[in-house]
């Protein structure tokens, strides 16, 4: 069985050796590397393939913001799944915005984050749950919901395109959402790469924060 293969990012030592012991637990999951800054993750990537990797914010030289910028613009195939116990709402933004496929706060259970790392690897988009309270809080206070989303060209998105968006933001993956759709997950599928062609953005993780960014959720 391939082992989805982890970094883990913090110059907490005793932190670091502690997620490792737990993560050595999974099956499914190695870890492959550990690094105390954002510059030692970029030197680690140069030799070694990373599937996931755990990115702390607050980090010396070089933090995780901004070492998420240069891998997810350089490393394609590396997920960033940000792992902290800060959640200043700039960090979120600026985390995200960056490519960041999750943001999880460190009071998760290892039940949780090994969960978190395996959803990360297969694609979807994670979001400690304060987080998206927070997210959703913020936006609800800025602008009224929207039913309706009008592309770049000013084309209104479909109903269902606008409802596949809205489970979208909230962190459903494709399974998830045709089942409550009554789809086939194909067809989810379908009308995802739809939504990056029609308002042009690239990845997942990018069109949720749009999605939630044009106040769909309620």
């Amino acid at each position: 069985m391939n082992k989805i293969k982890v970094l883990v990012a913090d110059d907490q030592a005793i932190l670091v050796e502690g997620l490792c012991t737990l993560l050595a637990l999974e099956d499914d999951i190695k870890v492959v590397g550990m690094a105390e800054n954002g510059q030692e993750v970029l030197s680690i990537l140069k030799s070694n393939a990373v599937d996931v990797i755990l990115m702390d914010i607050r980090m010396p030289i070089m933090n995780g913001v901004e070492c998420t910028r240069i891998i997810c613009k350089k490393y394609l195939n590396t997920k960033v799944l940000i792992l902290t116990t800060f959640d200043d709402d700039e960090y979120i933004k600026q985390a995200m915005n960056n490519g960041a496929s999750g943001y999880m706060l460190k009071d998760l259970t290892a039940e949780k984050l090994s969960s978190a790392i395996r959803n990360v690897y297969y694609g979807n988009t994670v979001m400690h749950q304060k987080i998206t309270q927070r997210l959703v809080s913020d936006i609800s206070k800025k602008r009224s919901t929207v039913d309706r989303i009008k592309t770049k060209n000013g084309e209104l998105l479909t109903y269902r395109e606008t409802e596949i968006l809205k489970l979208l933001a909230q962190g459903l993956t494709n399974t998830e959402i045709a089942n409550k759709l009554f789809l086939s997950e194909g067809t989810v599928k379908n009308y995802i790469t739809l939504l990056y062609d029609k308002l042009d953005i690239k990845g997942r993780t990018k069109l949720m924060t749009y999605a939630i960014k044009c106040g769909v959720l309620d």
